[in-house]
């Protein structure tokens, strides 16, 4: 019964607006609020449910959780002792050989592997092994064989032979920064995010645009000006009609 109230008041923060859920969101949380796009309305309604149902913000939740023993930047401990993680990968002459969705699939995967895994160790990260896949006809030596040894050290809690793949620590995390572009009125969430979409073909757009207007501006601006010395000039010579009158009345 408690699961499905939950559920439903979840279901229910969803059906209101996107920024009506974060403004309201900013006003408990704002730490939270300040890493979610008010379009992403699951992940802004989870926050708000937490708060509701805790009386503690998501964010101190979450600090909570890091802080435990075996925690780490990713969350609280992981649910499951000795947990590890075999990764299959191939070299590069091997994903050429493939098709190109399939292609575009490995790069994808391999990319999320690094960055998931590889590119932030930690306390609640599990160590990754890598078994080389490339030659088929050497599967159970270089796959299955190892793969097994590695499963029997984590039960029987020892430390396997073999090393886990290590790769230098991301020191430039992405953070999470609320950015807004007034030139093109949108909001991007994350640092990495605003770099490119500073350097993207519509913001570029926007802005050659609005250099073009102010540009105009100006000129208009100069062209309606007279200097002082010009001014004076047309005073003292007067306006073509008025010199005609003049030359009436003296005649």
């Amino acid at each position: 019964m408690d699961t499905e109230k939950v559920i439903d008041r979840k279901v229910e923060l969803e059906k209101e607006d996107g920024h009506v859920l974060h403004k309201r969101l900013s006003q408990v949380d704002p730490e939270r609020a300040a890493k979610l796009h008010p379009h992403d309305k699951r992940k802004v309604a989870r926050s708000l449910q937490v708060f509701e149902e805790t009386g503690i913000s998501h964010s101190e939740f979450l600090h909570r959780q890091q802080a435990e023993e075996g925690g780490g930047p990713l969350g609280g401990p992981l649910k499951f002792p000795n947990p590890c993680i075999l990764w299959l990968h191939t070299d590069q002459t091997g994903i050429e050989a493939l098709k190109q969705v399939t292609k575009r699939y490995a790069r994808k995967q391999n990319r999320w592997v690094k960055n998931r895994f590889l590119s932030r160790p930690g306390p609640s990260v599990p160590p990754v092994y890598g078994l080389e896949v490339s030659d088929v006809s050497k599967w159970e030596e270089s796959v299955l064989e190892p793969a097994l040894e590695i499963v029997r050290s984590f039960i029987q809690g020892h430390q396997p032979a073999a090393a886990p793949v290590k790769m230098p620590c991301n020191e430039t995390e992405n953070k999470r920064s609320y950015h807004m572009c007034d030139l093109c009125d949108r909001i991007i969430i994350g640092d990495r995010e605003w770099a490119a979409h500073r350097k993207s073909k519509s913001h570029l757009h926007q802005l050659k645009k609005r250099r073009k207007l102010d540009s105009d501006a100006v000129a208009t601006i100069e062209s309606q000006s007279i200097s002082p010395d010009r001014d004076k000039e047309l005073k003292e010579k007067g306006s073509p009609g008025q010199n005609d009158e003049e030359l009436k009345f003296s005649v």
